[in-house]
């Protein structure tokens, strides 16, 4: 089990997720030819393994929370309800096999915006542990599937796990960057699984 005791407190570490492309699939636009998050509820789909590999995560002992940029309302793509809605169809979603996240933060800014709480700053990230009182960064993991995911994870001192391809371009900048996450694999199951098993001594 991940949970451990400082003094009287039993604390456990944090899991902070990264939400589209790790809990939920990215949404394709046929006429400009992108792939953006959701931005209605209606285009929520939750990838097939996630409610159960954060079930196994909240098992162990984890606290789960998502900390997720959004900045669609911002640029003039959707409205700042809408962007609720679809976080809230995610987290009901994901939560079907009883995984706990306990607390969600978004930043809704554009990156030319330069708020503190956008990663690859380390804001959001705060802003987590602070809402997570009985939480401790030892053994903590930032886990997502883009560059700016791993920036925050190792400024904030976690350990970090990216989700997605070794592609060559990424592997090239995170190598001129520094950075070299604890775990590289194709899905949050993959993670969940990872876990259980260094949890277990393997």
């Amino acid at each position: 089990m991940a949970r451990k005791k400082q003094g009287d407190v039993l604390t456990k570490p944090l899991i902070l997720l990264d939400r589209d492309g790790v809990l939920n699939r990215l949404v394709t636009d046929p006429e400009q030819g992108t792939i953006d998050s959701p931005l209605h509820p209606t285009q929520v789909e939750i990838h097939p393994w996630v409610p159960e590999a954060l079930a196994m995560l909240t098992r162990e002992g984890y606290g789960l929370a998502i900390v997720t940029n959004q900045p669609a309302w911002a640029k003039g793509k959707t409205t700042k309800k809408n962007l609720v809605l679809v976080h809230e169809a995610v987290v009901n979603a994901v939560i079907s096999k009883g995984g706990k996240v306990s607390s969600s933060h978004i930043c809704f800014h554009r990156a030319e915006d330069n708020c503190a709480c956008r990663k690859p700053k380390t804001g959001l990230l705060e802003n987590a542990f602070n809402s997570n009182e009985s939480s401790t960064r030892e053994g903590s993991w930032m886990v997502g599937d883009g560059l700016t995911d791993i920036e925050a994870g190792a400024s904030a001192g976690l350990k970090t796990a990216f989700i997605g391809t070794r592609k060559c371009d990424m592997c090239q900048i995170m190598m001129e960057k520094g950075l070299k996450p604890d775990f590289w694999g194709s899905s949050l199951m993959e993670f969940a699984e990872y876990i259980l098993h260094i949890n277990k001594g393997g």
